[in-house]
């Protein structure tokens, strides 16, 4: 079995054990108008692959190592997210981003950008081990998700910036083509901030693996699988679906007359009653 098939099933199985541990635990579920929030990221994304100096790799890209400030460009976000259960909810993202890479000793040097549209599931991990109050201020969740990724790179020599290879490109890099898609998985942490009912901040990192080694427009017998990585802040606003009927509701009767009592109504009732038996 090759990596990339490794990786897809490593995403599935714990996403099912997931969801039915979580479901044992808790037994409030979420209506379908209830636990919406959508929101947009901001960060920087760092591309791992052929053409990066062989820096791409995970503790190289942490802001406490010096080559984490190197090589990054700007990607942001579009996110809507239903809450599940307390522990799970499902999010969809639309994503942009630039990517940009260099090796030295193969003397090149790569750009490019994406567009991606991805789902995934995350998990509140925390609450997975205790049971926190309704609510809590801070979550703590996993992320793991599928999703299409479309992108163009242009690889160049460094220094005389001659043309080297494309793809999404012709004329040696000048004109864009057709997007090359790509499916992609992807795993990642975050921790989100309740500021009150309605809004709450969050900060991500994740890991985005592609199935395809032209990320840097690039081919090579060495890497089955390229990526990248994003890390964000983002802000996102909770908000619940209202449905009108038709019909008005009514809430159940008890059995008994709800209306408040008057006795001057049923005083004179009785006095007429009485008067005219007399």
């Amino acid at each position: 079995m090759t990596l990339k098939k490794y990786l897809y099933l490593s995403l599935f199985i714990p996403l099912f054990l997931i969801s039915t541990n979580s479901y044992s635990q808790f037994h409030i579920n979420y209506p379908i108008t209830k636990g919406w929030e959508v929101g947009f990221n901001i960060g920087t994304s760092y591309f791992f692959g052929d053409v990066n100096d062989n820096k791409g790799r995970f503790w190289n890209n942490t802001p406490f190592s010096s080559f984490y400030y190197d090589q990054k460009r700007l990607m942001g976000d579009f996110v809507l997210s239903k809450t599940i259960t307390p522990l799970i909810s499902t999010r969809g993202h639309f994503k942009y981003g630039k990517l940009s890479g260099s090796n030295e000793k193969m003397n090149m040097y790569f750009e490019g950008e994406l567009y991606s549209l991805e789902g995934e599931l995350t998990l509140n991990f925390i609450d997975l081990f205790m049971h926190r109050k309704d609510n809590p201020k801070f979550r703590y969740y996993a992320i793991a998700g599928l999703g299409l990724t479309s992108f163009n790179a242009v690889n160049k020599e460094i220094g005389t910036n001659k043309f080297l290879s494309e793809i999404g490109y012709t004329n040696n890099g000048t004109s864009k083509t057709k997007l090359t898609t790509e499916s992609m998985g992807k795993i990642g942490l975050g921790v989100a901030y309740n500021i009150n009912k309605y809004w709450l901040v969050n900060f991500e990192t994740t890991l985005n693996y592609l199935n395809t080694d032209k990320l840097d427009a690039y081919k090579s017998t060495s890497t089955e699988l390229e990526g990248f990585g994003y890390m964000s802040f983002g802000v996102a606003y909770k908000f619940n679906f209202f449905i009108k009927t038709k019909n008005k509701e009514y809430k159940s009767s008890s059995g008994t007359n709800n209306k408040p009592h008057n006795s001057g109504v049923n005083n004179n009732k009785k006095k007429r009653l009485k008067n005219k038996w007399k």
